[in-house]
């Protein structure tokens, strides 16, 4: 087989600009609490409920499809700083990846690149003053790179839902 490398030249030419859109918030509720809220509004398939779906990928897929609509957004994974080995610096923070499969499928078969885009990334931390930021990047502003108009709307409608999602994990006193 004969491969040919490309030089860094025709790389560098191949790449192009993209304005991203990032938001950061401050959050009053406290992480725990935060995270807490979230997690429970999201749902999490536990093991146990895996199994009682017999584990198969299809099942679990069938289970999935049932339990969410268009209005909402579920967990893909999480990291928790905890996971990481550095223990002695440990800050409280967790990125979740969030979508909805449905939604998160339609943008794909749109535009292929999408995917490089959902699941959406949301970082929840606490920063040095002990106040809880929520940031995420916009994405519609990553998706507007491929201007399809149907790709753009579901776009809207996932941060839409991530919105509502965190203003009620924010304002929920339920523990």
């Amino acid at each position: 087989m004969n491969r040919t490398a490309r030089s860094s030249d025709e790389f560098w030419d191949m790449k192009r600009a993209v304005v991203i859109e990032h938001v950061s918030l401050e959050i009053k509720s406290s992480f725990d609490q935060f995270t807490y809220q979230l997690e429970k509004a999201l749902g999490i398939l536990m093991p146990v409920e895996l199994r009682s779906l017999g584990a198969a990928p299809a099942s679990t897929s069938c289970y999935l499809n049932s339990t969410c609509n268009e209005n909402n957004l579920m967990i893909y994974s999480i990291m928790s700083l905890e996971d990481l080995p550095q223990k002695e610096r440990y800050k409280k923070a967790k990125q979740y990846q969030l979508g909805n499969p449905d939604i998160m499928g339609r943008m794909i078969n749109n535009h292929t690149g999408a995917g490089l885009y959902v699941p959406i990334h949301l970082l929840v931390y606490e920063n040095e003053q002990q106040k809880v930021i929520v940031e995420y990047d916009l994405l519609s502003s990553q998706c507007a790179q491929f201007n399809n108009a149907a790709l753009f709307s579901d776009s809207i409608l996932l941060e839409n839902n991530l919105i509502i999602l965190i203003q009620q994990a924010d304002n929920s006193t339920d523990n």
